[in-house]
C-alpha cells in the first residue's frame, strides 16, 4: 500500500476544496452535454423514420440516454421514429444495440440506488416506493395465525377451523366483521 496522509477533521485544504470543485464542474458539464444531446432528440418531431434504423453512435446514443432514463421500449421506438416491433426486430438483428439498451438501464439503476441511499436518511416512505418499483425490492409477508396448541393435541374441528382461517382473504374477514 501506498503512504496516505493521516485523515483531518474540519475544513478541506485549499487543493481538497479544489479538486471537489473540479469534480463537480466536470460533473456538471457532462450533465450539461447529455441533457442537451436528449433535449435535442425530444424536440425533433415525432414522425415515420425516413432512414432504417442503423446501429450508428446517434442511435446507439440515443437508445442509451432513454434507458437511464427507464424510458420503455415503446417510448425509445417512438422517439426514433419506428414501431415498437421494429426495434425489437433491431436489438435481435444488433446484439450491441441491446447491449448498449441493458446497459443504459443498469446506470439508470445504479443511479437510483445511488439517490435511494442519500435520500433514505430523509424521507423513507420515497425511498420505499423507489425501491419496490425500480429495484424489486418486497415487503416480505408473515402469517401468524397465534397457534398455541401442537398439531397433534388438536381436534379435527380445530384443524379445520385453523386451514380455513389461513386460507381466508382479509376482504372476507373484513366483510364478516362488519355484520
Amino acid at each position: 500500500m501506498a503512504d496516505l496522509p493521516k485523515r483531518r477533521r474540519g475544513r478541506p485544504t485549499k487543493e481538497e476544496a479544489a479538486a471537489r470543485e473540479a469534480a463537480a464542474k466536470a460533473a456538471a458539464e457532462k450533465d450539461a452535454k447529455e441533457t442537451a444531446f436528449l433535449d435535442e432528440l425530444l424536440s425533433r418531431p415525432v414522425g415515420p423514420r425516413k432512414t432504417k434504423l442503423q446501429p450508428d453512435e446517434d442511435t446507439l446514443r440515443a437508445l442509451a440516454e432513454i434507458a437511464r432514463l427507464f424510458g420503455t421500449q415503446e417510448e425509445a421506438a417512438a422517439i426514433l421514429g419506428v414501431s415498437p416491433r421494429t426495434l425489437t426486430n433491431f436489438f435481435n438483428a444488433y446484439p450491441e444495440a441491446r447491449e448498449v439498451w441493458d446497459d443504459g438501464l443498469m446506470h439508470a439503476k445504479v443511479s437510483l440506488r445511488r439517490k435511494q441511499m442519500a435520500l433514505a436518511d430523509k424521507n423513507a416512505p420515497a425511498s420505499i416506493f423507489l425501491g419496490k418499483n425500480y429495484l424489486g425490492q418486497k415487503d416480505e409477508n408473515h402469517t401468524n395465525l397465534n397457534v398455541r396448541k401442537e398439531a397433534a393435541e388438536m381436534s379435527e374441528d380445530e384443524l379445520l377451523e385453523l386451514a380455513s382461517r389461513a386460507r381466508k382473504p382479509k376482504a372476507e374477514e373484513k366483510k364478516e366483521s362488519v355484520h
